[in-house]
């Protein structure tokens, strides 16, 4: 790359705390000055499969040097995110002290405690050696993020190794969520395994307000993306999307409160129609045809699927009973008997209605999930009818997102 040094330059994007509304920290960015006074991106080089690893150290160095004066001539004290290629510690891996970030922090009196070192999930793989180094800056103070997670088969074991502090949801499967709920619910469940394991997240390249309002939904610290604010010269006075942020906010907020309020309004709604039921027809536990008496209590109710029986352990006592347009014979075939006998303590909607049952409430209603055989969302409606007998609503349910 035929670029004088002097040219090379950096950018930086800011990231923002969801708790604060405030920046967190700049992702440093690599660019230079093309001969007609314009500031490029560095991206396109450092992605060239024909840049080599020593060619692109050379100008990456350039622009951490940049980047460090900057910090410190601006006397910043938010987070400086640093790209690093595991490739480029091969000097360093039996010395990692004298690792050139450690140097540059030191020369410009920067605090460790105040790096972000981010390496890609992909260069997981590398020898311990190249691991190693990276660990050495986690305990010389300095914050480990891991880019885009995800995107690569995840290999828990180096997580184990080298608990990183946040992992950056790749920015493919935000732009994807848009229009799939099997990316939004990957998404979840990432964020969810980070959350249970310390791990922050942060959910990068952001464009849409759509997009920022289904990371928000999902959980998660920190979002960074051209939407909220796009790679600035100067880290002070950074220009700042604060509506959008706002706007995200309030549309979760109210998703959220809507949800609880309709949440509830059909549990209020079922202990209704199901008390009334066992007013007029009492359980008896083991004289009742259950397939019988749930058949009745099933065209009583609205908006179900499918209704059941289980006793505290977890074990279905009855067929899946479906709602009929008419009055169902008996033996009906809609009267799945394969399921009888079946065990479900290991769903999360049988935990949610044991814990609320412990609790002495008679009833809760289960987070939305997707159906195995259908992948319809639903929600499970469960109501204690004694100590040893809970019943099972499946509600049909309209995705929000």
């Amino acid at each position: 790359m035929n670029i004088s040094p002097e040219k090379i330059i950096a950018h930086f994007q800011p990231i923002l705390s969801a708790d604060s509304k405030a920046v967190y920290s700049y992702e440093i960015l690599g660019r230079y000055i093309d001969d007609d006074g314009e500031v490029q991106s560095l991206g396109p080089f450092f992605n060239d499969a024909s840049t080599s690893n020593e060619e692109a150290l050379i100008v990456d160095r350039l622009v951490r040097r940049y980047a460090f004066r900057k910090y410190a001539e601006e006397k910043r004290s938010e987070y400086l995110f640093i790209n690093i290629r595991l490739a480029w510690l091969t000097q360093y891996t039996d010395r990692p002290e004298l690792m050139v970030t450690l140097r540059l922090a030191e020369e410009y009196g920067i605090a460790l405690e105040k790096l972000v070192i981010e390496i890609t999930e992909e260069e997981f793989n590398a020898s311990d050696a190249y691991i190693r180094a990276v660990i050495h800056y986690k305990s010389v103070g300095c914050r480990i993020a891991l880019d885009d997670y995800g995107k690569k088969a995840s290999n828990i074991e180096r997580l184990v190794e080298l608990k990183p502090d946040i992992i950056k949801i790749n920015r493919d499967y935000i732009q994807s969520s848009e229009k799939s709920y099997h990316y939004r619910e990957y998404m979840r469940s990432i964020a969810g395994f980070a959350e249970s394991v310390g791990i922050e997240v942060l959910y990068e390249g952001i464009e849409t307000q759509r997009q920022f309002d289904i990371c928000l939904s999902l959980k998660g610290r920190y979002y960074q993306g051209f939407l909220i604010s796009r790679p600035q010269p100067s880290m002070h006075d950074a220009a700042i999307n604060n509506v959008v942020f706002s706007a995200s906010v309030e549309n979760v907020y109210t998703i959220l409160q809507d949800e609880i309020v309709k949440t509830e309004a059909l549990r209020i709604s079922l202990n209704a129609q199901v008390e009334r039921f066992l007013e007029e027809n009492p359980f008896a536990l083991g004289k009742n045809d259950y397939d019988i008496y749930l058949a009745k209590l099933c065209q009583k109710l609205s908006n179900v699927r499918l209704v059941y029986l289980c006793d505290r352990h977890g074990n279905q006592l009855t067929s899946n009973i479906v709602p009929q347009s008419e009055d169902p014979a008996p033996c009906d075939s809609k009267l799945l008997a394969t399921y009888k006998k079946k065990n479900w303590v290991w769903r999360g909607y049988f935990y949610e209605a044991l814990k609320s049952a412990v609790a002495g409430q008679k009833s809760c209603i289960s987070s939305v999930y997707n159906d195995f055989a259908t992948k319809d969302k639903v929600r499970t409606y469960s109501y204690s009818i004694s100590d040893d007998v809970f019943l099972f609503v499946d509600v049909e349910e309209i995705p929000v997102f």
